[in-house]
């Protein structure tokens, strides 16, 4: 895979899910995320690896341990744009916007917590991710079960449609914020940024960034969005993906 840079990119921001984890909680290949631990080990004195971070719908424990696993040292966006968590010093906090809306994310849960036809993943602080009780209930139309729960009740939060459930996410909040919020702690524009991703709701992000990147598992219309499509899946894609910036940024710096 050639990538052609007008300037380096000095992060590498990863979605979890389908990316750095297979769907259907599938076992970790540890081989290939020790591999991107090590690059990621690299960029503290390397300047053509970017540095490794996440920008992922997971709540802040999940996030955290993926921290520890891989060393990354930058923030994390946590919880579709919920909020940043950092290692060292170890600290996570929620935007204001999210603060002030988490009441309204408790009337929804409660909502939920009525029906007998979907559950809600445990963990979540500022937003919801809904799965269906039963597995063979597809995603779209519990999108659309979803939609019409919230507007009969008045409750205003934002439909994102995941591979294997619905998140339901404070309106003015969503990965694209989150990306923007840690760009402005780190100091980089975004499009020294690349990202890879696999769901609807990774393209606001990844299109802000100066590369992106799809697995195979991820869904046609994000292959076509982003500016390559890598032919492998989920966490081989996102290591290929890592080396291939790595000798851009080298090839651009005369290095290669």
């Amino acid at each position: 895979m050639r990538i052609d840079l007008d300037r380096p990119i000095r992060v590498f921001a990863c979605d979890i899910d389908g990316c750095l984890a297979a769907v259907d909680h599938a076992p970790y290949d540890l081989e290939r995320l020790h591999a991107i631990a090590e690059l990621n080990r690299a960029s503290a004195g390397d300047p053509t690896v970017p540095a490794l971070t996440f920008v992922t719908g997971r709540p802040h424990g999940y996030v955290d341990a993926f921290m520890q696993a891989l060393e990354v040292r930058l923030p994390a966006s946590f919880e579709n744009g919920a909020g940043l968590a950092v290692r060292q010093p170890y600290r996570a906090w929620l935007s204001p916007t999210v603060e002030r809306g988490r009441s309204l994310i408790a009337d929804v849960e409660r909502v939920l917590g009525e029906r007998g036809d979907v559950f809600v993943q445990l963990g979540k602080v500022a937003s919801l991710s809904v799965f269906p009780t039963d597995p063979a209930w597809p995603v779209p139309e519990l999108t659309e079960t979803l939609r019409g729960v919230l507007e009969g009740h008045g409750l205003p939060l934002d439909v994102d449609p995941s591979t294997g459930c619905v998140n339901l996410l404070l309106r003015g909040t969503d990965k694209a914020t989150g990306l923007l919020e840690l760009c402005a702690v780190v100091d980089v524009d975004a499009d020294e940024v690349a990202g890879i991703g696999d769901a609807v709701g990774d393209l606001p992000w990844l299109r802000r960034c100066g590369v992106s990147f799809a697995p195979t598992n991820a869904l046609a219309e994000v292959r076509a969005a982003v500016t390559h499509a890598v032919d492998l899946p989920d966490v081989a894609a996102t290591l290929a993906a890592y080396e291939a910036l790595v000798a851009a940024n080298r090839a651009h710096d005369g290095q290669g």
